[in-house]
């Protein structure tokens, strides 16, 4: 059945809300492998998006399919009243690639789930109830975790209200309220300001929660040594430290976490996307007295234990370590970030290029001494990019970032073509008026 067949059965059935139609001709996804997905009317792309950096181990891994086929046969869905062995090897499995502090499993099933979870046992376990959360941060879209995003935008369709107080995230490119100071530092005294005066106005909080690099905020990494400042300020004032690690995650900035770039361990992390190898699979790992802090029964969900999820979720750790792709997302991205900064250096429409390993991207602008961000701009170099037959992401606090976040497996020569294509769209194909 051709694409557009299929987009028409979809439209009349549909309701309202999902992302599906947010343009006339969405790609009807037909078959995936590797870094390679085949529409329905059988023309391939590479998926530089890496199905929303879900793909960290390609689509299809031959590993994982067989995984999930021998899980079958067995058994798929495993009640989380009843322990199983397939749950204690996945749990085994995870510590021994978390941050060392980090020895105790929570799953769960989304990445949202593992947000709410995750703020909910912070509060537990302190007794108090606010959250501190940055603007920018995407840590889900359900509703019990779009209250800390930092977008007002996902949370107005759901008639959800801001759960947090919100702090900037330090973008080494766009901090203007820094005052020309350094954004991590200009973070860290507002923060202060927060805990230490008594007239703040801010309760102090049960945790901080915050991505260690921005995914969805447009490729946006803090410095470093602002992640160490919140470690020793949630150290100095009894505060959880939670940290988002389920999109820059699971080897994507080339390390592990994206977090080990700073020396900093949480006490509580979130993880997931990657981590299933396709299949729906998040959790919460935590310190041991963190998890300490609930009595059986206080967290459930029918499929939170999913036997077939467990099965992807260990073939697809082993992956990563067995080939190796943490220091190969290191060394081609880079690659790239060189690529992309020498390629676009003298580009007029080009505010920053940035990123760690294979989470990177581009921000546009209608140009440099304001910066004013072009989001028809970066619409326009993702739809050039799809007529060449590359899926690129379009991100950004503002929607003026074209990003990045490929399958770690992706091909050499494949990546270098792609990186190419995007100097070239973006230099040559979206001069003058975006529209």
């Amino acid at each position: 059945m051709s694409a557009a067949a299929i987009r028409a059965r979809t439209r009349a059935l549909e309701g309202a809300g999902l992302r599906t139609f947010g343009s006339e001709d969405p790609i009807v996804w037909e078959r995936t492998a590797g870094a390679h997905v085949w529409d329905a009317d059988g023309r391939e792309y590479l998926e530089m998006n890496g199905g929303f950096a879900a793909a960290s181990i390609g689509f299809c891994h031959p590993r994982v399919t067989a995984a999930i086929a021998a899980q079958a046969g067995t058994m798929t869905h495993c009640p989380s009243a009843a322990p199983s062995q397939v749950r204690a090897d996945f749990y085994e499995r995870l510590i021994g690639i978390a941050p060392d502090p980090l020895t105790r499993v929570i799953p769960a099933i989304t990445g949202s789930q593992a947000t709410e979870i995750a703020v909910a046992l912070a509060r537990a376990e302190t007794g108090r109830r606010e959250v501190i959360a940055f603007g920018g941060g995407y840590v889900g879209r359900s509703p019990g975790s779009v209250a800390y995003a930092g977008k007002p935008s996902y949370r107005a369709p759901l008639g959800v209200p801001a759960g947090a107080q919100f702090l900037p995230y330090p973008d080494p490119y766009r901090s203007p309220w820094a005052l020309g100071a350094d954004p991590g530092d200009a973070v860290l005294a507002l923060l202060d300001q927060y805990l230490d005066d008594t007239g703040s106005g801010v309760d102090t909080p049960a945790c901080i929660l915050l991505e260690p690099v921005q995914g969805n905020g447009g490729a946006v990494v803090p410095p470093d040594a602002f992640l160490r400042g919140l470690r020793e300020r949630c150290d100095r004032h009894g505060v959880l430290l939670i940290l988002d690690e389920i999109q820059c995650g699971f080897g994507r900035t080339g390390r592990m976490w994206a977090c080990d770039h700073a020396g900093v361990a949480p006490d509580l992390m979130t993880v997931g996307k990657g981590i299933g190898g396709g299949l729906a699979v998040s959790a919460v790992l935590g310190r041991e007295a963190c998890m300490a802090a609930w009595s059986p029964d206080a967290v459930s969900s029918t499929f939170l234990t999913n036997a077939l999820g467990f099965a992807a979720g260990i073939a697809a750790i082993d992956v990563l370590v067995d080939e190796g792709l943490v220091e190969r997302a290191a060394a081609l991205g880079d690659r790239a970030l060189a690529r992309l900064r020498a390629g676009l250096a003298e580009v007029p429409h080009v505010g920053d290029v940035r990123g760690r390993g294979l989470l990177l991207g581009v921000e546009l602008v209608a140009d440099r001494a304001t910066r004013a961000p072009d989001h028809a701009r970066a619409a326009a170099a993702v739809r050039r990019m799809r007529e060449r037959g590359v899926i690129v992401g379009h991100s950004g606090r503002m929607m003026n970032v074209v990003k990045l976040s490929p399958p770690l497996v992706t091909a050499d020569g494949d990546w270098d073509r792609v990186v190419d294509d995007l100097v070239d769209v973006i230099a040559n194909e979206t001069a003058g008026s975006a529209a």
